[in-house]
């Protein structure tokens, strides 16, 4: 049961953990408006025949905006869809 119990945990941590790496925090919202924001500025990039590399604050700030207006649920669902491919990226 000890063992169980340790594993189930160790997976927990390492999840979160690598979430915060990726996103620098836990709120499904920032990180679903980071999500965007990055995947807009990486196709307006690759049009005009730029290298991504890092996305701006004024990219980020303009998800957020449009994050704001979702419930945590709402977001946390939105996410969800998009890491596991059941939510198509905008074209």
């Amino acid at each position: 049961m000890r063992f169980i119990f340790g594993s189930v945990l160790l997976v927990v941590i390492v999840a979160v953990g690598t979430i915060l790496f990726q996103y620098g925090t836990l709120d499904p919202c920032r990180m679903l408006a980071q999500d965007l924001a990055d995947e807009g500025y990486g196709q307006i990039a690759s049009v005009i025949g730029v290298e991504p590399g890092e996305t701006p604050e004024s990219a980020h700030s303009m998800a957020r905006m449009m994050t704001s207006q979702y419930t945590q649920k709402e977001c946390m669902t939105k996410l969800k869809d998009r890491w596991l491919g059941l939510e198509k990226p905008a074209q």
